[in-house]
């Protein structure tokens, strides 16, 4: 028997590719190591196949449709709308569990919609930001930069060097409390 994991349907977070702009090629091999879905926008549909990376579905615009080489479910949507909400709603009415979005810039606000629905983790920007429950902990190096998004918490294993942004104190396990249902954790990458 091989000792290679089997990786089942929807086990592994899907991936929706919004921008590939400075992302770095390594992180991107990081997230299609286990073979995600991946759902592209049509604005990076040419720079995605040109990477050699299989593409599943493709979000695009009613009025832009575009040729496809390869068997790929289409969503079309109205060229007003956010592509990353239509995403979103791909994902969870097909019943994933997770998704990892990797775009320029998000709305914090849209993104609050889907917490409760669906486990998400953005890459923008060199970061990574995802929605922590009170109680979590994470190990991290010392001087390791931790910013927060989120109203009044407490946090232990970290020093405050401005309103939302920390530094770790040693090498060691940082952690929050709140009341609110979750706060951001945003790293850099």
């Amino acid at each position: 028997m091989s000792s290679h994991h089997i990786v089942r349907d929807k086990q592994e977070p899907a991936l929706v590719i919004l921008d590939l702009e400075n992302f770095d090629k390594e992180h991107l091999g990081q997230l299609l190591e286990w073979s995600p879905t991946v759902l592209v926008a049509q604005n990076v549909y040419e720079k995605v196949v040109s990477m050699g990376i299989k593409i599943d579905v493709l979000i695009c615009n009613q009025e832009k449709k575009i040729q496809l080489q390869e068997a790929i479910k289409y969503i079309e949507i109205n060229f007003d709308r956010d592509v990353l909400p239509a995403s979103l709603n791909f994902f969870i009415s097909q019943h994933y569990p997770a998704v990892n979005i990797i775009c320029k810039n998000f709305n914090l606000t849209t993104i609050k919609q889907y917490i409760s629905k669906i486990d998400l983790v953005i890459f923008s920007n060199n970061k990574k930001c995802y929605p922590i429950k009170t109680g979590f902990s994470k190990w991290s190096a010392g001087n390791s930069l931790i910013e927060v998004l989120g109203r009044s918490f407490g946090y232990q294993g970290l020093k405050k060097l401005t309103e939302n942004k920390f530094i770790t104190v040693k090498d060691g396990f940082f952690s929050f409390s709140f009341d609110d249902d979750y706060i951001f954790l945003v790293e850099n990458l």
